[in-house]
């Protein structure tokens, strides 16, 4: 009589499943039988990449050499053996179709799903056309990294911790002065040509009077850009790419100047200026990246594209996360248009996944703009159980100028906090939009009367039919005696 049993020993090893071994026992003939189970996802590559299908698990668990390639933007070389089971981890999948990116001028890992992958390494970049590039790593300047070659439009360096994004950009030779635009570094003191205190830092017309000139648009300078505004929800780490397109619909040729404000240590141009003649377009890639070591919360600012002429700007809401957040808290602004004066109302919301019940909780709320001006600043204590759910409100100063503001909500519990904000509009209406607003508002208010007299009417004359209606009498023929 034959038995068969199949036993697996499951080895664990810094929280990671790492194999699976046991026996076949058919008859009195036993079988090792190892199971790897590692699943390694690259169909996205290709060139001199690593053929992982063909290695077993003891050739995956060392693996020397490993190279990652897209053959169209880039090469990362490996000089030391990598593990890919504990990359793997619990669910003994390596996604580098997900998680490793390759593409133009760009290589950028998330160490979060791909861990273990911090080691010294070489990466190329094809397609360079920079003069004197840079390297920049998690938004900074790299110190880690050095230089082999550049040539062919191919840029080579090496970095001994591979983490973050990794792109090139065009070494800046400082601002020039007398090219019209006020750049960063420049002051009305040390440039007095392009930071003039009439021009405002911006490059505006200069110190004529209004109406001397004609406008920058009538002497055939325009642009403009799209979008003018958007938000980026992401956690500590994490990288991202927005793109900006920028349009000159002007007649004269421009050179484009871009710059940050307010979000300098999270939004980093591809390139820091470039020529747009007229009736043409560029797209401009902005990374993104946050840092693990940046504190979650709500971020605001502009990123700015300036001319000899003038200067548009992108509003930029930028929203951290916690991945390990104790609340989550959201806010609804209950009327999006407001006027100075006015007041604006949100709907709070508070979640709370802890196991505490019945503790004291701080809630700060306030307006803020994309300069990161604060106004109205509230603070207010409640009790906090599993869910809190109220409205609160925020008076607008009469002062305030027309334009897009944040309702921003802070709630905190000791040293453990979480943010939220929703956007809303303040807007003035203009004394002849008033008048407007208030003849369609007694128009309506006269239709609904007329309506309502002439159902009324309508209801008498039913009325009068019925009482007027004639009572119909029968004769009756007695038979005559």
């Amino acid at each position: 009589m034959k038995k068969e049993a199949l036993i697996f020993l499951v080895v664990f090893g810094l929280s990671f499943v790492f194999a699976m071994t046991g026996y076949v026992i058919e008859g009195s003939s036993p079988s090792l039988v190892t199971i790897n189970g590692l699943r390694v996802i690259y169909d996205t590559f290709d060139g001199s990449t690593t053929d992982f299908d063909s290695l077993n698990g003891s050739q995956l668990d060392n693996l020397s050499g490993m190279i990652l390639e897209k053959i169209s933007y880039g090469k990362v070389s490996f000089f030391e053996n990598v593990n890919l089971s504990l990359t793997g981890g619990i669910d003994r999948t390596v996604d580098f179709d997900s998680y490793f990116n390759i593409s133009d001028n760009l290589v950028y890992v998330n160490s979060g799903e791909l861990p273990w992958l911090n080691k010294t390494v070489q990466i190329s970049l094809y397609g360079i056309s920079y003069t004197n590039p840079k390297i920049i790593k998690q938004g900074v300047e790299c110190t880690d990294c050095s230089v082999v070659s550049y040539s062919g439009g191919t840029f080579v360096f090496n970095t001994t911790k591979f983490e973050g994004p990794y792109y090139l950009q065009e070494t800046s030779t400082g601002p020039t002065c007398g090219n019209g635009v006020c750049e960063d570094g420049e002051t009305s003191t040390s440039c007095p040509e392009d930071c003039s205190s009439s021009s405002g830092g911006g490059g505006g017309e200069g110190s004529e009077e209004p109406g001397e000139e004609p406008s920058p648009s009538e002497r055939g300078y325009d642009f403009y850009i799209e979008p003018d505004f958007f938000t980026v929800r992401m956690n500590g780490g994490e990288y991202f790419q927005k793109r900006i397109k920028v349009v000159n619909n002007g007649s004269k040729d421009q050179k484009i100047f871009i710059g940050v404000s307010g979000l300098n240590l999270f939004i980093f141009p591809q390139v820091e200026s470039f020529d747009l003649p007229a009736g043409q377009n560029k797209t401009v890639r902005l990374n993104i990246y946050v840092s693990d070591k940046r504190d979650p919360d709500v971020y605001v600012g502009k990123v700015i594209f300036r001319s000899s002429e003038m200067e548009k700007y992108a509003k930029v809401i930028l929203d951290v996360k916690s991945k390990s957040a104790l609340f989550d808290i959201r806010t609804n602004v209950l009327k999006k248009y407001i006027n100075p004066g006015g007041r604006a109302r949100a709907n709070v919301s508070i979640i709370n996944f802890g196991t505490l019940r019945d503790f004291d909780v701080n809630l700060e709320y306030l307006i803020v703009d994309f300069d990161n001006n604060n106004y109205t600043i509230k603070k207010e204590d409640f009790a906090m159980n599993k869910t809190y759910n109220n409205i609160f409100y925020l008076d607008v100063p009469k002062d305030m100028a027309v334009g897009d503001y944040l309702f921003y909500t802070r709630v905190s519990y000791k040293d453990v906090y979480a943010t939220s904000y929703d956007t809303f509009t303040v807007e003035k209406l203009s004394y002849y939009l008033w008048i407007i607003v208030i003849f369609i508002i007694l128009l309506i208010i006269f239709i609904i009367i007329l309506r309502i007299r002439d159902k009324e009417r309508e209801e008498k004359k039913v009325q009068k039919k019925i009482v007027k209606k004639p009572l119909i009498r029968k004769k009756v023929l007695l038979p005559r005696i």
